[in-house]
């Protein structure tokens, strides 16, 4: 609940800020209006803007044509070559208003373009005033022409970043304004007069003309003349726009208050850098300040709202009606408007409590969850696709369901950030919890041709390590990515740091071409895991059940008994056979022995016995092994297990040229089913010259890569699609013919090739037991490599000692 006040009660101050000031009542503003009319004409507000633009090009600093400056009351005061330009009391005698006029023997001034009549009068009449031009002891106030007094009191106050009686700050206040105007010829090596003002101890000390700000005596301080122009000097800052009456009274009042420096914000660093710093100071809790219309307060905030408006000579807009205070409270904690019942039922609760009784409804329902996390989604970076490149799909919004119910829950902001900094990382951690981290996997993830993934890793670091510091800290920190600042807090060295926490993420630099990028959670819905719970309970019941039956006597009887009856693998018109176990010899006694070509194939666990690896890189040739023409029959068996997220060819047997001449399998048209596993068509082609003739076969159901299958071609030698056939796991699989138009020899030369890049995608996945046959091969004898022969296998003990998936398979068959 605290949580959400505090929020409330931020927006609730801003709007009715806003809502206040710029609401003001007609007739205020028209009283400002006519304070405006009379008041007294001021040169900083009415005339130094008609210098600056039509005068200081040709009479300023060292520009003085004819000896004449405008940019200082002494030098104005005195004139040039000609006589006097201005005389006090006396426009008509003044030879500045006879310049402009055109009159006498003079050219018209400026030569460019007059002055327009207003602006003429308004010479004029500061003229016959007394041509009042202030010096450093008189300096006001005022904002442009043609602004009331509240608007002058606001602008001055937005300019400066101050207001009321709040102190001024060197690094909030003062140094921006040094930053901006004067360190281009007073900082570091540009010690132009030998004055620095980026330190505090050279700054004090002043330059060749002596000391330039005396704390506490901004009147007495030459820095002050100097930017005003006093006592016949060339203004400052030299080149480009001096400074506004609001920042030179900001530079006054520090001054006066004694000139206090934060001792370590030109350089240096550590912890006393950041004391100093204004927006490292704690906040603490204010006393509401005293108001004089008591009777308008409700709680403390409306105490610092009406002081304000009570300093700056402003009243309260009238209180909204209730239809319109409900439509502004339910757009704020629901983003939506009220409905008609639902405004209704406001106006006719008339209870002192109603407004109370509503925010309490609003904040129970579901839609401020979803109202406090748009802006938290922005904040995190959150987005349903990765954002380079192709910008392709991923889902994350599990990740924005556990932000909206962590707010509609209203959990403790202290737990709010540790789940999502480190929800993975505590202890048993929840699937919520873990879901919660996602917060560090928003960032963009690119999968682009070229790209350096070590490169993109980084950044995906640097990313996860700016966002927090923006988010959490309030603080940028991607300044200090590439070497230490002068006036950053943050050095290079705490940069990374901080980005070690971050960079123990498993994923990889380039990813998501296809959906979310690794690591990945498989996260079921309430429903599915529902489901999930039940069918794991349904499974062990009837496992128990099974093992009531005393299966396992039975089983072994029939080991010692039957198991040698079992079908051994087919050997008539084997011409190569390679278990793969370790190596790519050739066991059919025909020596066509396999050989790595490039990278490292490695060997693990496969369907019968070993099986071999290929990670994308690895490339292996079968010599001519399986070489066949349009009039021969053949078969070919493997156990073949796929994956990675791109198509690919798992055996390729053609020619690189236009013809293609040969043949090849294929994953094809890669889909996701979930999130973890992917699914594909394979694809057989027999070829003689491609596109135009060719067998093209496509499985119509999916194969789940990730999955062990037995696949098994047999073909008839008839030169037509129907004699071509695919067996999954023993069993006939249904194909689709592409294409039926092979009227030429698929005969050829090329090697039987695994992972080779330059025929196709290269192959992820694993491979068991391969066998060609130079004849078509039977259902039964398929069964029988597919089926039988493992298990006669591991019955065997070739195999070892039986691991768990054995057994299974074993006790499966029998």
């Amino acid at each position: 609940m605290k949580l959400k006040l505090l929020i409330c009660g931020v927006w609730l101050i801003g709007a009715l800020c806003c809502f206040s000031i710029s609401h003001l009542p007609a007739a205020a503003e028209g009283a400002a209006a006519t304070e405006t009319v009379a008041e007294k004409i001021d040169f900083r507000r009415d005339i130094e803007p008609i210098f600056k633009a039509t005068c200081y090009q040709c009479h300023s600093g060292e520009k003085a044509n004819a000896e004449l400056r405008l940019d200082a009351k002494t030098a104005g005061m005195k004139g040039g070559v000609s006589g006097r330009a201005i005389i006090p009391g006396d426009s008509k005698g003044s030879l500045l208003m006879q310049r402009v006029r055109g009159e006498g023997e003079g050219m018209r001034m400026p030569p460019s373009k007059g002055l327009v009549k207003a602006q003429v009068d308004l010479l004029a009449a500061w003229i016959d005033e007394g041509a009042a031009w202030p010096d450093e002891a008189t300096m006001v106030e005022k904002s442009a022409p043609s602004q009331s007094p509240v608007a002058s009191s606001q602008t001055a106050a937005v300019a400066s970043g101050i207001t009321g009686a709040q102190n001024v700050d060197f690094v909030r206040d003062v140094q921006p304004i040094f930053q901006a105007s004067c360190y281009s010829c007073h900082a570091g090596d540009k010690s132009m007069g030998q004055l620095r003002l980026d330190a505090k101890a050279l700054a004090m000390k002043g330059g060749i003309s002596g000391p330039v700000i005396l704390p506490g005596n901004s009147e007495g301080s030459r820095l002050v003349h100097r930017v005003l122009g006093l006592h016949n000097e060339m203004r400052m800052p030299l080149k480009g726009e001096p400074l506004s009456s609001a920042q030179i009274a900001v530079i006054r009042r520090w001054i006066d208050a004694g000139a206090a420096w934060s001792e370590d914000a030109a350089g240096g660093g550590g912890d006393a850098r950041i004391k100093q710093h204004w927006s490292f100071v704690a906040p603490v809790r204010p006393t509401p300040p005293t108001i004089k219309t008591v009777v308008w307060a409700r709680n403390p905030i409306d105490n610092f709202i009406l002081a304000r408006l009570e300093r700056e000579g402003l009243k309260p807009t009238p209180e909204a009606d209730k239809t319109t205070l409900l439509r502004r409270v339910t757009y704020d904690l629901t983003g939506l408007p009220p409905t008609p019942s639902e405004i209704d039922s406001f106006l006719a609760d008339t209870s002192a409590d109603a407004y109370e009784k509503r925010v309490d409804q609003l904040l129970k329902s579901p839609h401020h969850g979803e109202r406090m996390a748009m802006p938290w989604l922005d904040l995190a970076r959150y987005a349903d696709t990765h954002g380079f490149h192709i910008d392709s799909h991923r889902d994350m919004w599990r990740w924005r369901d556990w932000v909206i119910n962590a707010f509609n829950r209203n959990l403790p902001y202290d737990q709010f950030t540790v789940e999502q900094l480190a929800g993975d990382l505590l202890p048993d951690a929840t699937l919520e919890q873990k879901i919660a981290s996602g917060f560090n996997r928003n960032h963009m993830i690119n999968f682009e041709g070229g790209a350096i993934p070590e490169e993109y890793q980084l950044e995906y670091v640097v990313d996860r390590v700016e966002t927090t510091s923006n988010v959490w800290l309030g603080l940028t920190v991607g300044c200090a990515r590439c070497h230490n600042h002068k006036y950053d807090p943050v050095t290079q060295k705490e940069f990374y740091r901080f980005a070690a926490f971050f960079n123990t993420v498993d994923e990889e630099g380039l990813d998501g071409r296809v959906g979310n990028a690794k690591p990945f959670l498989q996260l079921p819905s309430p429903e599915q895991k529902a489901r999930q719970d039940a069918l794991s309970a349904a499974i062990k019941e009837h496992e128990a059940a099974l093992a009531d039956k005393e299966v396992t006597p039975e089983q072994e009887a029939w080991e010692r008994t039957y198991a040698g009856q079992i079908a051994a693998a087919p050997r008539d018109g084997l011409t190569a056979h390679y278990e793969l176990d370790g190596n790519f010899s050739d066991l059919s006694g025909n020596y066509r022995h396999g050989r790595n070509v490039k990278g490292e194939p490695t060997f693990g666990n496969g369907e019968v016995g070993r099986a071999v690896s290929f990670d994308g890189d690895t490339q292996v040739t079968f010599g001519d092994a399986g070489s066949f023409d349009r009039g021969d029959a053949f078969g070919l068996a493997v156990w073949l297990k796929g994956s990675g997220n791109t198509p690919m060819a798992w055996f390729q047997k053609f020619e690189n040229t236009d013809t293609r001449r040969g043949y090849e399998f294929q994953f094809d048209d890669l889909q996701l089913i979930g999130i973890q596993k992917r699914s594909a068509h394979l694809t057989v082609r027999l070829i003689s010259h491609w596109p135009d003739s060719a067998i093209q076969l496509r499985t119509r159901k999916r194969l789940t890569l990730g999955d062990w299958y037995h696949v098994a071609l047999t073909y008839d030698g008839s030169g037509k699609a129907a004699g071509l056939k695919l067996y999954f796991d023993g069993k006939p699989r249904e194909v689709e013919v592409v294409q039926d138009a092979l009227a030429g020899p698929v005969k050829t030369a090329a090697d039987l090739q695994v992972g080779n890049k330059q025929l196709g995608k290269p192959f992820k996945g694993q491979l068991d037991d391969l066998r060609i046959y130079n004849r078509a091969l039977s259902e039964d004898e398929i069964g029988q490599l597919a089926i039988h022969y493992p298990v006669r296998n591991i019955l065997s003990g070739v195999t070892g000692k039986r691991t768990k998936d054995e057994a299974t398979r074993v006790r499966d068959y029998f």
